[in-house]
């Protein structure tokens, strides 16, 4: 089901800043902020333009119900955990991103925090394998690894790209390393840079064994 935004406007862009993606140790209170916004985006399930409300709750209410303002194509209103402090946010995003925020803050459950796990069931144990396998071949490779044009990897710890049947690396911010994460929505995986135990965390969580690299 889609949403559409119910925040004021300069309420959403804030919000689109203040839920930026963060990697490193989690604060105490962010496992929390993962289940605060996985129990509102459940109960926005239920709600709908005459649905009553109160004012100064976590939306535009104007005389008793809710007055909308539509996300941009692709996009739906859902709730997404604070990175530096306690709370939430509500802005416009894919279901695929923001559930994979809260995913970081070690919340389970997916988006809802209990119906996507179930969705995700067939493919999301082969993902975090499929990460494992590729977090392997990353080790083996060097520069000079020869490699097919658009292709994408991890060389020393870096994000790299094919150039010319070689290599081209980009660094990652101090404290953080090029790995490959299983996605969450979808079959497949992803490369960014973040921590090993963020990493290993969000592999585990698949209910793949054997750390980062399966071993």
């Amino acid at each position: 089901m889609r949403f559409s935004v119910l925040v004021l406007l300069p309420v959403s862009f804030a919000a689109l800043a203040a839920a930026g993606p963060i990697f490193g140790k989690r604060a105490s209170f962010t496992v929390q902020n993962g289940k605060d916004a996985q129990a509102l985006n459940a109960k926005f399930q239920s709600l709908n333009a005459d649905s009553s409300c109160s004012p100064g709750e976590n939306a535009c209410c104007l005389n008793g119900k809710f007055v909308t303002f539509p996300c941009s194509g692709g996009l739906t209103c859902v709730a997404l955990p604070l990175v530096n402090s306690p709370g939430t946010s509500i802005t416009c995003d894919t279901e695929q991103d923001a559930a994979e925020r809260i995913s970081r803050t070690g919340a389970t459950g997916g988006l809802r925090g209990r119906d996507l796990e179930a969705r995700a069931a067939p493919f999301v144990l082969q993902n975090g394998k499929d990460a494992q396998a590729l977090n392997r071949k990353f080790q083996t490779l060097t520069t000079d690894s020869p490699c097919q044009p658009g292709e994408n990897a991890c060389v020393n710890g870096n994000f790299a790209q094919c150039a010319n049947g070689k290599f081209v690396t980009f660094p990652c911010n101090t404290g953080l390393t090029c790995m490959a994460l299983p996605l969450v929505l979808s079959p497949g995986t992803s490369l960014v840079c973040d921590t090993q135990a963020d990493v290993q965390a969000r592999i585990a969580a698949t209910g793949a064994t054997g750390g980062v690299f399966g071993r």
